[in-house]
């Protein structure tokens, strides 16, 4: 059996660069859409298309209406879609998985890691994350039952268990086939990032200074690899990408730099790790390196929760001593908040406020991340940032003053053909409620700032529908106003991967050239 990468998209991407960044990602890796989408038109369009205004309009959808959709793998209308699209649904909450396990729940972030020729076929490995925290049953850490599932910490007898993880799944020529277990012993693992070569950073959202009976403290970084035989590092924690409530992290393959955000009420920037071993390559990280925050030019802790769509600022980068530093409560422009000993050291060498950053992705020379805080005074909805590495120009491209505009943007994505995705994780209350928000979507940045609806959430189904097609474990009952995470392109665009947090995993397939995804 021929096993032999497609992904030669990189070559392209490195020229320029130098030669030790060009050895990093020379060797076989994954086809993320985030490399596919540095030839794209994303940064031509969010950066020199947006027009000005106060924030953001929802505009009509060029894909049109949505409505529910039959899964292909079950029969039930999990999601609405528009017409053209379909989907398949695998690893379902209580689902046996293929090492014996049980799938377990809190579907969240998820990246492809390796995508390539397996014979005949054309195979994707798919890293998810599972956001769960602690139980007192040691049978719910992931990977209990197999001694070759790394776990960074599986806690004391008798105490809380930390339950967290991760879980791969393989997609080969348009079918699921297989899922395992690859961590354990996380707390909150929430987003994450791919690697260049075919692996995960799996993100843990606490920031703890010692939350554990073993004292083993949390809020790392860990990698994650694409199989289960090569996954004994797995366990080890990144500590120079810094300890704090971590979501996503986006790697910039043509300097070899990490962009990270944090999910901390009012204290915390977005945050740039410079790796001392640029050569890449699974452990590659564990070298360490110099963890940095993001500040405005001649402006220290510039507030920047409430820009205007379009607004503009020029910035530069600090550095924080510390990375591993515990938490504090910090008096900073925004009144008392907790803070991570990162934001904090960061913080005090003058680096910007934002109001709970989450997704974060990089392409075409352009780090996007959101900000999703809602607040109703002032209106604050959500906001999505770019960051113009060359430049290093930061622009708002997209300023949610309404739940019905963008409800809270989670995880991103930016696909193939350059369109940014972003994952509503909002809820039915705040800035315009008015008429009532039902359902959570997967909504489009259009170039202009403003949105359109892509897909909306659906799920809301009895025990009895459920046991009928065989999801004996799934959570029944009304999950509309839940989460969608974790939405990720196949390098040819023609798969959407995304997960309901509820506990469900898809791969949605259809038209996505009729609009600009």
């Amino acid at each position: 059996m021929q096993d032999t990468p497609i992904d030669n998209r990189r070559r392209g991407l490195l020229k320029g660069s130098s030669a030790a960044i060009a050895a990093a990602f020379a060797g076989p890796v994954a086809a993320l859409a985030t490399r596919v989408a540095e030839a794209s038109t994303a940064r031509g369009s969010y950066l020199a298309q947006c027009v000005p205004a106060e924030a953001s309009a929802l505009v009509a959808s060029p894909y049109g209406p949505t409505a529910p959709v039959n899964d292909l793998s079950t029969g039930l209308p999990l999601i609405e879609l528009p017409a053209g699209f379909s989907y398949k649904s695998y690893g379902w909450l209580g689902d046996a998985m293929s090492d014996g396990a049980v799938t377990p729940g809190n579907h969240d972030g998820m990246g492809i890691v390796r995508e390539r020729r397996v014979g005949r076929s054309i195979e994707i490995t798919l890293v998810r994350n599972h956001e769960r925290s602690t139980s007192t049953n040691a049978a719910n850490i992931m990977g209990a039952s197999n001694p070759a599932v790394p776990k960074w910490d599986t806690g004391l007898t008798g105490t809380s268990y930390q339950i967290g993880g991760n879980t791969n799944l393989v997609w080969r020529d348009g079918n699921w086939v297989e899922s395992f277990t690859t961590l354990g012993g996380l707390n909150r693992p929430c987003a994450g990032g791919s690697t260049t070569w075919g692996s995960w950073l799996s993100n843990e959202e606490i920031r703890s200074n010692n939350v554990s009976s073993t004292g083993r403290k949390h809020g790392y970084i860990f990698e994650v690899a694409a199989d289960i035989s090569n996954a004994s590092g797995n366990a080890t924690p990144l500590v120079d990408m810094g300890r704090f409530s971590h979501e996503a992290s986006a790697l910039d393959p043509a300097t070899g730099f990490w962009y990270l955000t944090e999910d901390q009420g009012n204290a915390n920037t977005l945050y740039r790790f410079r790796p001392s071993n640029l050569t890449g390559g699974l452990g590659s990280l564990a070298a360490g390196g110099t963890l940095q925050g993001l500040a405005v030019r001649k402006q220290p802790n510039a507030d920047l929760r409430n820009p205007t769509l379009c607004q503009e600022y020029q910035c530069t980068w600090v550095d924080i001593a510390n990375p591993d530093a515990d938490g504090v409560t910090l008096a900073s422009v925004v009144g008392n908040v907790s803070a991570s000993g990162p934001y904090a050291q960061a913080y005090a060498n003058g680096a910007a406020i934002f109001g709970a950053n989450e997704g974060c992705w990089v392409a075409g020379g352009v780090v996007y991340f959101t900000d999703k805080q809602v607040t109703t005074s002032p209106a604050r909805a959500g906001r999505i940032w770019a960051l113009d590495l060359a430049s290093m120009t930061l622009k708002a491209i997209f300023v949610s003053n309404s739940i019905q505009v963008g409800n809270s943007p989670d995880n991103i994505c930016i696909s193939p053909r350059g369109g940014l995705l972003f994952n509503e994780d909002g809820g039915a209350s705040g800035p315009g409620s008015t008429p009532a928000v039902t359902s959570q979507h997967l909504k489009v940045l259009a170039p202009s700032g403003n949105s359109y609806i892509f897909a909306r959430h659906n799920y809301n189904f009895t025990r009895a529908q459920l046991d009928a097609v065989g999801k004996f474990g799934a959570v029944a009952g009304n999950q509309r106003n839940t989460e969608w995470a974790g939405s990720v392109f196949s390098a040819d665009g023609r798969v959407l991967f995304v997960n309901l947090y509820c506990g469900v995993t898809l791969a949605i397939t259809g038209p996505f050239g009729n609009g600009t995804l």
